[in-house]
């Protein structure tokens, strides 16, 4: 086991010690299924096989919180073990895409904080580079 699949642990904790509902949470993961620099906010939803996510729904009882993933990209399924990817680390060109997303995945927090998780999403959902809608410039 690692700490990533014990997450649900930490944040039921978390959320028993706050006392707050599910729809007030937001969970940040990587995902290795989307390509690297794409960002994906979504209100609710599966784990994919996240283990991360699986402990957090397990801990929680429920899918239902938000959570916004960060595509790490990975190559061709099959060719290095998930696992050794992950902890891996990122070369040159991969980490200024990564800086670049990282910059916009904090940018949508601070928006689905102001403005909920619609606008957040239809705002930011997407790949770094993707141009924003008119109403962010």
């Amino acid at each position: 086991q690692t700490f990533m699949n014990l997450s649900g642990d930490a944040v039921g904790r978390l959320v028993d010690y706050y006392q707050v509902g599910t729809e007030q949470l937001m969970i940040v993961v990587d995902d290795a299924d989307l390509p690297l620099g794409q960002l994906r906010l979504r209100p609710s939803g599966s784990s994919g096989g996240h283990h991360g996510l699986e402990s957090i729904e397990n801990r929680l009882g429920s899918r239902i919180y938000a959570r916004q993933k960060i595509g790490i990209g990975r190559v061709s399924s099959g060719e290095r073990e998930i696992r050794n990817y992950v902890l891996g680390k990122f070369a040159t060109d991969e980490k200024r895409v990564l800086d670049q997303v990282l910059d916009r995945a904090a940018d949508q927090l601070e928006d689905w904080l102001q403005r909920g998780i619609q606008g957040a999403m239809n705002q930011f959902n997407g790949a770094v580079g993707a141009p924003l809608p008119k109403d962010s410039e």
